[in-house]
């Protein structure tokens, strides 16, 4: 008797880092069935890896694709982001992502990233033109004088971990950290 892991889709904000690469291939088909007008229908998602980024915080994913013949394509999502923002939000990251695809195989560095070209496919695939504020930071640090944030951090840092060693340009007061324990 085998026993297999099924990914539980009313659950989808607890999925692993595979998991999530595995639904985002799945939902892109589903995009693809979902809005067969738009150029995003037309893409051979078998040119189409995904990876998922546990250190990727400023952005919610990105494309990266080599223009070879057949065109490759690698869509890498941010896990950080996923915690945070939750599936719902990252199905419209990926849709993002895929006009990205359609992007840079027709147009190649000839057009902006996130210019008209690309707003008209955004549009079809109701897709977001720009994404959510980047992942709320690991640790912040402040002027323990006046309380003025300082810098925020996603890693652990000499600042971090000495803050005391370290002076405010406000103040010239030593710094103070709070860490965000709830981070993804």
């Amino acid at each position: 008797m085998s026993i297999t892991k099924t990914v539980i889709l009313d659950k989808p904000d607890s999925l692993s880092r595979t998991e999530l690469t595995e639904m985002a291939g799945r939902y892109a088909h589903s995009v693809q069935d979902s809005y067969p007008q738009s150029p995003v229908a037309d893409i051979d998602l078998t040119q189409v890896d995904w990876d998922v980024s546990p250190q990727l915080c400023r952005a919610g994913a990105y494309c990266e694709t080599l223009l070879d013949e057949p065109p490759e394509h690698t869509i890498v999502l941010s896990y950080p982001g996923y915690r945070s923002w939750g599936w719902e939000y990252m199905k419209g990251i990926i849709r993002h992502e895929l006009v990205h695809v359609v992007i840079n195989e027709e147009y190649g560095d000839e057009v902006t990233a996130h210019g008209l070209e690309f707003q008209t496919i955004a549009e079809s695939v109701d897709a977001p033109i720009r994404g959510e504020d980047p992942v709320p930071y690991r640790y912040q640090l402040y002027c323990s004088r006046c309380g003025s944030m300082i810098d925020g951090l996603y890693k652990a840092s000499e600042r971090t971990q000495q803050p005391n060693k370290h002076q405010s340009n406000c103040c010239e007061a030593p710094l103070q950290v709070e860490t965000n324990d709830d981070w993804p």
